[in-house]
Parts: C-alpha cells; structure tokens; sequence
C-alpha cells in the first residue's frame, strides 16, 4: 500500500524515452495552450483529469472529456491543444511504455501491446463510465508513487499495476459500448474497407441494442441479410473471437459491473437472460476464474480499503 496521493507537476518538455522499461508523467498546468506535435518509438497511454482539449493524431481529431483516453502507437504524429478560457487546470497522466517491456509482461493468451493497435473499427479514443474512470485513476497513481518509491517491491507494484491497468482497459475497450464515440469510428474506417467493417460496427451495436435478450448468429444474419459464413470469418478476424463468444464475454463483462454496483445476482441472471444461476455460474467461473459470490465479496472488500 501507498501512504499519500501524488502530487502533479507543471508541464515541462521531456526527452524521449530511452533505455526504460516504462515513465509515467502526472502534470497539471493553467496556461499551457498548445503541446507541439511530435511522435515517438513507444506506446502512450494518455489519461485527461480535467481541462478542454483538442488531441490531434496523424489525420484524426478528437474533441476530449475529463475520463477520456487516448492511446497512441509507435511513430503516430501527436499532439494537443488547449483551450485557456476556462477556469480549470489542464491535468493529465501520460504513461508511456516499452515494446519490449510489453512484450516481456505478456502472456501467450494475453498479448497487453493489442489494445494499442488501431483496426479498421476501432479508434484512439477510449470514453469510459464512472466505474471505469475510477479503477484506472487509482492504478495510475499507484503507477506513479511506487515508481518514484525506493521501497523493496516498489517496481514489481508497478509492473503488477501496469499489467491490471491494461488488462481492465482491454476489457472495456472491447465490450463496453458508448454511442458518443460511435460516429467517430465510423468516421475514421478507412474508404476501401467502409462497407465490410461499417457492417461489423453495425453488428456490434446490434448485440449491444440487443444485449438482453437471446442472440444468436442466426439472429444476426437474417436482421442483416448477410450469410453466416462471410460474417463469421470477417468478425473473427476483426475482433479474434467468434461472434458467439462475443456476446457471451460482452453479457459476463456486463453483469459483473452490475455485480459490482451491487445488483442482486439473481436479477443479473435475468437481466442478461441467461436462463438460470445454474448456467450463469458455470460461464461466469470459465471466464473469471471465480464465482459470482466470489466476485461480489472481493468487490465489497476492495471498497473497504
């Protein structure tokens, strides 16, 4: 555990990264109004605390909300702007990260690098909810104390920190749905490809509409006038699952946020109409690891601390 917050610092031009695993930056500026455009060899997690911004990467702009995530890969051109007339500080933590240090804390089955690869339906920014915000703004400052801590273990809460950090961002990205960056991503598919992947998009708000109900491919194809063997192969090579195993993780990463705002779990049962605890159970122990009980209390308990 950490003793104290930590404390931002005024913006300051810092050199490229070189030699390091990771740097994490907390700043917090009033009259800073422009940060010039620049690219780098490493990948950028940018988190915005407060502040009007305007984050530019390569031909793409993006118009940010305190909680919005930006993630820049290798050799983007980047950069923002900052509006002056309002009251608030422009405050931010900029965590930037190693290929290879990447690499090194990834698994054969968890690649943490993937969230920062841009396909043709995704996008740079990331706008989460309330929940969210909170759980990747605590991790950030556990980031950022234990790196500038001399205490024994400090660098492996780091690394213990970066790794849940990117795998909560990883699931959010992939089955949290927020229609206001819908037609930015739409915006931004690139024209020879509009049409098939403007199709997964639609799919994908499909089951989130639908999210509720029973949904299966067949569902999908006949709403869509599509065949099953053409969409399958194209979903699976957009998001590398099937589109069963989609809304079945999408449903499970739904129902523990409903777990965690604390929703009795037979009525997430039935929310998600999974048709009894029975099956709920065992789908929700071979994604997690545990059971719902068990994700409640070690929910409850993390609340405490």
């Amino acid at each position: 555990m950490y003793e104290k917050k930590p404390e931002p610092s005024p913006y300051h031009h810092k050199p490229p990264m070189h030699f390091k695993d990771y740097e994490i930056h907390y700043n917090r500026d009033y009259t800073l109004t422009q940060i010039v455009p620049n690219k780098h060899n490493y990948y950028e997690f940018y988190f915005l605390i407060s502040g009007d911004v305007t984050y530019f990467i390569d031909n793409r702009k993006y118009h940010l909300q305190p909680g919005d995530i930006i993630l820049i890969s290798p050799n983007q051109k980047h950069h923002a702007q900052i509006s002056a007339e309002t009251n608030k500080p422009y405050e931010r933590y900029v965590l930037w990260l190693n290929p290879i240090f990447l690499d090194n804390l990834s698994s054969k089955k968890s690649n943490l690098s993937s969230i920062f690869q841009n396909t043709s339906i995704s996008s740079s920014l990331i706008r989460l909810p309330a929940t969210a915000y909170n759980i990747l703004h605590s991790l950030l400052e556990k980031i950022f104390i234990n790196t500038n801590s001399q205490k024994y273990g400090a660098d492996l809460l780091s690394n213990s920190a970066i790794i849940e950090l990117l795998v909560n961002l990883a699931q959010f990205r992939l089955f949290y749905t927020n229609v206001d960056t819908d037609t930015d991503i739409i915006q931004n598919v690139s024209v020879g490809n509009k049409n098939a992947n403007s199709l997964i998009f639609n799919i994908l708000r499909y089951i989130n509409t639908n999210i509720y109900n029973t949904i299966t491919i067949n569902d999908i194809c006949s709403y869509f006038y599509i065949s099953r063997s053409s969409v399958s192969a194209k979903f699976q090579e957009e998001l590398g699952m099937s589109i069963h195993q989609y809304i079945i993780k999408k449903k499970l990463f739904l129902a523990k946020q409903d777990l965690a705002d604390g929703m009795n779990i037979q009525d997430v049962v039935e929310k998600y109409n999974f048709g009894n605890y029975t099956s709920f159970y065992r789908a929700f122990k071979s994604e997690y690891g545990h059971s719902p009980q068990k994700s409640k209390l070690i929910i409850q308990n993390s609340k405490k601390k």
